[in-house]
């Protein structure tokens, strides 16, 4: 009878165990993996630390460099701060864009423009792995 038992609670915990090793439940969207890189596009001069160009003009000039190298992007204007290294804050004007399916070379291409066009120091990217899916609804 021990002997018995013991096989039972074995066989259990055996099931527990295995049940924990599949891979998380699919939902039904986000079906197709890629890479997503996202810019962040100080506007502020490097020179003078101030904005020389309008939000709309240098918005322009980022699309035009970008669709150069890429087929699609999602933008938007936010606003950066940071502070220097006298603990000054400063405040600029950010244009974040997000574009999928690229590549390294096509975002260092895209950066390089800009960092000469906008007169940067520097671009922030943000690369990561995402799950994504073109959602066309329900089918009934």
């Amino acid at each position: 009878m021990r002997v018995r038992l013991v096989k039972v609670l074995l066989m259990i915990v055996l099931v527990v165990i295995i049940s924990g090793c599949s891979g998380p439940a699919n939902n039904g969207l986000a079906k197709s993996e890629t890479v997503k890189y996202t810019l962040y596009i100080g506007l502020n001069d490097k020179d003078t630390y101030s904005q020389k160009i309008s939000t709309q003009e240098a918005e322009k000039k980022v699309n035009d460099i970008a669709l150069k190298y890429v087929d699609g992007f999602t933008g938007c204007i936010g606003t950066g701060a940071f502070k220097d290294e006298k603990g000054m804050v400063t405040y600029e004007n950010t244009l974040i864009y997000t574009f999928y399916s690229v590549t390294d070379e096509q975002m260092k291409r895209i950066m390089d423009e800009l960092l000469k066009e906008l007169n940067q120091n520097a671009v922030l990217i943000d690369k990561q792995k995402v799950d994504y899916e073109f959602y066309k609804g329900q089918k009934l």
